[in-house]
């Protein structure tokens, strides 16, 4: 009879466990990195304070662009890039070029600031109660819609999609901003209009004056973004602000089927008055065919948009102020 052997079991060695870290020891270095923190930063200040100007340019320089990057990304979510833009904000050379404005004063009237805008062609203002569209008769398309927001409430209504057709311009209907993939898009946006008068704003938004050709990926991508930013965040950061939109085109820029010309470009061009009288202005110029939804790619200056459009801004402005203002880029968005 066999006789079963009962196998000799082996026992594993078994490392030793190490201890967690106790409550104590976590809070004492929690301790000790806030306690370096608050040194850095009474440091930094006190260097900032009592520094020359160059030191305290210098820094500023230095905080703005590590500021600049998480808060102008794409995925930054909204409430932890308006909390980059208040520490943006509160950097005194955010601001960027700022020239001499005060005089210009406060108009709730007019969405205008420092005059309206001559043109080398003629335009016809088409005045609403949201907007007043500089409309270029001639190619049947807006020259520069003007709007002016503030950081009142915002209102509440409907918004209905459907282009409605101008009394004043009964030529222009969506079939003759239609050829394949471009569409009849809004140029200034429903939702900031209906923002910022109600009711009255929606229907506003409708007129097919206010409308342009665009592809879908344009209108819904790197446009909205752009519109999102100044005509909703820029008023609650700085109170007040004055948006300037339109086409631009190339002598040779292609045609609808009915002769309307297919836009190369959109500009937008935001003017602020500052808390001390100050005028600055952020300008961009974004083609149709943009693929990137960094709007920091398409910053330029008005003298470029004015040299596209055929447009005077700021007519009212002293020479010497309007060139200078005329003639900078901002180096990043605000």
């Amino acid at each position: 009879m066999a006789t079963k052997r009962a196998k000799k079991k082996t026992a594993k060695k078994r490392a030793p466990r190490r201890k967690a870290p106790t409550k104590a020891k976590k809070s004492h270095w929690l301790r000790k990195l806030v306690i370096a923190l608050a040194l850095a930063v009474l440091l930094l200040g006190g260097i900032y304070t009592f520094g020359s100007f160059e030191t305290r340019a210098k820094i500023e320089r230095i905080a703005l662009s590590a500021l600049n990057s998480p808060r102008t990304h794409g995925a930054t979510p909204a409430p932890i890039a308006a909390i980059f833009d208040v520490f943006y904000d509160a950097i005194p050379s955010s601001e960027g070029m700022v020239v001499e404005g005060g005089e210009l004063g406060r108009n709730e009237d007019s969405p205008f600031l420092a005059g309206m805008p001559h043109s080398r062609q003629p335009i016809r203002p088409l005045m609403q109660p949201s907007y007043i569209n500089l409309f270029a008769e001639g190619s049947l398309q807006a020259a520069c819609i003007a709007l002016r927001f503030d950081d009142a409430p915002r209102q509440k209504a409907t918004a209905d999609k459907t282009l409605q057709v101008d009394a004043r311009m009964p030529k222009l209907t969506a079939q003759a901003m239609t050829l394949g993939k471009w569409q009849p898009h809004s140029i200034a946006p429903a939702k900031a209009l209906i923002g910022q008068h109600g009711p009255r704003g929606a229907s506003d938004a409708q007129l097919a004056t206010n409308y342009a050709p665009m592809t879908d990926a344009f209108a819904t991508g790197v446009w909205r973004k752009t519109m999102r930013e100044l005509t909703l965040r820029y008023p609650k950061r700085f109170g007040e602000v004055w948006i300037y939109l339109g086409p631009v085109y190339r002598p040779d820029s292609a045609k609808l089927a009915s002769g309307i010309a297919i836009p190369d470009a959109f500009y937008a061009l935001a003017l602020d008055l500052t808390d001390e009288g100050g005028l600055r202005a952020l300008t961009l110029l974004i083609p149709t065919n943009a693929e990137s939804k960094n709007l920091n790619d398409y910053l330029t200056s008005i003298a470029q948009i004015e040299k596209l459009t055929g447009l005077q801004f700021l007519p009212d402005l002293d020479f010497s102020i309007r060139d200078t203002l005329g003639n900078y880029v901002s180096p990043s968005v605000w």
